[in-house]
């Protein structure tokens, strides 16, 4: 995305003991209005190696991101598979499922900047 290359937008990575990124997210500017409430920022991009799921290596580095971000509130397109993941950082369901093409079924999921990850 062109986002991708704006001043704004940061790029996170977790990495083990050989340098190898293992986890990766993006955060950008990209404000939306959601039940009345505003989230400035959104969180795109987020994977971890298969390696490495379920040890909180993801998990730690959106914990890390949040607060980099000055612990904003966040929204985000979030995978059907990776639902509960982000349930368990903290993150609510805001949506019915959808689909974008070619890419599959996601739910809009949003973080308020406050709550712990």
């Amino acid at each position: 995305m062109e986002a991708d290359f704006l001043p704004t937008t940061r790029h996170f990575a977790a990495v083990n003991d050989h340098q190898e990124v293992v986890a990766c997210c993006t955060v950008m500017s990209d404000s939306r209005d959601i039940d009345g409430e505003n989230y400035p920022l959104r969180l795109r991009a987020m994977a971890s190696h298969p390696m490495v799921r379920g040890l909180g290596m993801a998990k730690g580095l959106l914990a890390f991101a949040a607060i980099q971000m000055g612990s904003q509130n966040m929204w985000c397109d979030a995978r059907e598979l990776a639902v509960p993941f982000y349930q368990k950082c903290g993150w609510q369901v805001k949506s019915d499922p959808y689909e974008i093409p070619i890419i599959g079924t996601h739910f809009l999921m949003v973080y308020s900047g406050g709550a712990k990850i």
